[in-house]
């Protein structure tokens, strides 16, 4: 396998194509400086999230402090930023599109986005995860202000208002 230093424009239209196919409404490459990091947004996930306390594998920083966050998520050159309605969907996409990123030699493809990969979780019932191997970080554990980076790049963010109003869901695909 062959490191790739930047994603051409070839690797981005088929990265982007995949997306689609997998559900996104939207994606497109963004570079590091193009996320919003906010320290607030680490005490919502830590404060404000009701899976934080349960301590699961969900969750956690595995000991990545906000400024080693914001330093690993700089040192990649490109990232794919995906938008979806359905979070399921956009947690299957982002490991998918890692893998694929992988294997086009970014060796160092990782993924960011809250864990949904399955439709009924089993670590929320208190069993083991069948899926360990594919749990990324949740945006708002490594200080991400999505709605920031979101609404900069013309993307729709809101709080929601209603159990009926339409999520937009984002992730990353940290490609290098």
């Amino acid at each position: 396998m062959v490191q790739k230093d930047k994603v051409n424009m070839q690797d981005y239209i088929r990265y982007t194509e995949m997306a689609k196919t997998l559900g996104m409404v939207n994606a497109i490459l963004i570079k590091p400086d193009d996320i919003f990091f906010d320290i607030r947004a680490v005490l919502k996930c830590r404060w404000g999230c009701e899976d934080f306390n349960k301590q699961t594998i969900k969750c956690g920083t595995r000991n990545v402090s906000f400024e080693e966050g914001i330093r690993m998520i700089k040192s990649y050159k490109d990232i794919l930023m995906l938008h979806a309605h359905d979070v399921t969907d956009l947690s299957r996409a982002i490991i998918e599109i890692e893998r694929a990123a992988f294997l086009d030699g970014f060796y160092f493809a990782f993924g960011i986005r809250y864990c949904r990969l399955c439709k009924h979780c089993a670590v929320d019932e208190g069993k083991d995860c069948p899926t360990p191997q594919k749990i990324r970080p949740c945006d708002e554990s490594l200080g991400i202000d999505i709605y920031k980076t979101a609404r900069n790049k013309g993307l729709p963010c809101n709080v929601l208002k209603d159990k009926d109003d339409v999520q937009n869901r984002y992730g990353f695909v940290l490609i290098d």
